[in-house]
């Protein structure tokens, strides 16, 4: 798609709801918005065609890849930029606001959406459209993305669920990072950025809390530490003290002493 901007303005907007502008852009060393600095009140959907962009939201940095997207108010807490980024982009007015669940989200948006999106903006390039003509295109297609990003949080929450689900089951097992990525068809860092948003925990670290859990009735049944290791899915015995005394405080055998004072 080649570059292009167009604006929408009317004599009387009437209040409506309206698409304020659309185009497609590239990135460059000068291409870099502080969205708080940004004067005007309205909403933009970014989308990334090819290469890749950043998303700043305070500490925090997020690479915009292909099909990533940015659903955000302006102004706002975050910044954005990039040098090889291609990407669409359409503007709501500051009215659809009170529809909008959070001040900014990150989101990938399939194939088939973008494509809409793509068509949608091409016609809107060439088309005159009246003031009321514009607030039904743009109701109905913030309505479209809302749901679109509602499916892709829905999604991504059942996926993770499961991850969840197969850890809690299989914490024995020699399970890694790369095994459950391979398994849920995730990329290691979507993964980890999915399943710590949803437990506030990365997966391998929730992995080990499982696994310490389940090694503390063992413990108290008379088990050496080395055999509670291995069932419980450590390697080595060294190792799976190293990980108990950071979650408990105290080692695997001074845990067991514990049961002296309760028989």
């Amino acid at each position: 798609m080649q570059n292009f901007v167009r604006q929408f303005h009317y004599i009387n907007e009437q209040h409506f709801p309206l698409i304020q502008g659309i185009g497609v852009g590239q990135g460059s060393t000068h291409y870099d918005w502080d969205a708080c600095q940004r004067k005007e009140q309205l909403i933009v959907l970014q989308v990334t065609l090819s290469g890749q962009g950043y998303i700043q939201i305070g500490e925090k940095t997020v690479p915009l890849t292909q099909n990533k997207a940015f659903f955000a108010k302006i102004p706002g807490n975050y910044r954005y930029y990039g040098e090889d980024w291609h990407f669409l982009f359409i503007e709501f007015s500051a009215s659809m606001m009170q529809w909008l669940d959070t001040s900014v989200a990150i989101v990938e948006l399939s194939e088939t959406f973008i494509e809409r999106l793509r068509v949608f903006i091409l016609d809107l390039k060439i088309q005159e459209i009246t003031v009321t003509q514009n607030a039904k295109a743009a109701f109905a297609l913030f309505l479209d993305i809302k749901e679109e990003v509602q499916k892709e949080s829905q999604q991504k929450t059942a996926t993770i669920e499961a991850v969840k689900k197969y850890i809690d089951e299989h914490y024995f097992e020699d399970l890694s990072l790369e095994f459950l990525a391979e398994k849920y068809e995730l990329s290691k860092y979507k993964l980890i950025r999915q399943f710590e948003a949803a437990y506030n925990v990365p997966p391998i670290h929730y992995l080990k809390k499982v696994r310490i859990l389940h090694s503390l009735s063992l413990l108290w049944e008379d088990e050496a530490v080395e055999t509670v290791a291995r069932k419980v899915g450590f390697s080595t015995g060294n190792y799976f003290s190293k990980v108990f005394k950071k979650e408990r405080g105290i080692s695997p055998s001074e845990y067991k002493n514990r049961k002296t004072h309760y028989y």
